[in-house]
């Protein structure tokens, strides 16, 4: 017969235990980043309500989950600010300052970001559809699973970006070329 500690009963049961509050953690993460980007992305822009209301434009600034849809900020500092799941559908922000800022599930669809700095920016999930990145710098940008369908990249600096699963579906390319329907991860 074999014989079984209350020690080894014991960690078990504190082994399950754990087992289970990290599924569940995990489970309530995935469901949260879901309806973050179901939120990011929608094309119902007259039904967001801000529910960020001190998000101000400076670096370091603190917008998360603000909607800023048409904003006209050409030039701004925004570098090292947290701006997950922002609105700048349709912003001006040509010339900015977004290095190293964190736009995780964020929508900057059809944006101005010509000659914007986004080196080392997070852009993880990122709706960029027809955005203007025309000689923008994207060095180190991880842009894992972002949306540039119809973006403008020519003259980009893509260099040691993270370009998995990304797609540019009719980007035109840092060299001109449009990329065919289908490109992920890269431009065909």
């Amino acid at each position: 017969m074999l014989a079984v500690s209350s020690d080894s009963f014991h960690e078990g049961k504190i082994m399950n235990s754990r087992i289970r509050v990290l599924t569940w953690a995990v489970s309530l993460v995935s469901a949260l980043l879901y309806l973050g980007a179901a939120r990011a992305w929608t094309e119902d822009l007259d039904k967001l309500d801000d529910v960020n209301h001190v998000c101000k434009f400076e670096p370091g600034a603190q917008c998360s989950w603000a909607v800023r849809v048409g904003v006209e900020a050409p030039g701004v500092d925004l570098h090292e600010a947290s701006l997950a799941s922002i609105r700048l559908d349709k912003a001006n922000l040509r010339g900015a300052n977004l290095s190293h800022a964190i736009i995780q599930l964020g929508s900057l669809k059809e944006a101005n970001l010509m000659l914007a700095n986004l080196e080392g920016a997070h852009m993880h999930g990122v709706n960029l559809r027809g955005a203007n990145l025309m000689m923008a710098n994207l060095q180190k940008v991880n842009l894992l699973d972002a949306d540039l369908s119809g973006a403008n990249l020519r003259g980009a600096n893509l260099t040691g970006a993270i370009l998995l699963k990304a797609r540019f579906d009719n980007a035109i390319w840092t060299d001109g070329h449009t990329c065919a329907a289908g490109s992920v991860g890269e431009c065909k």
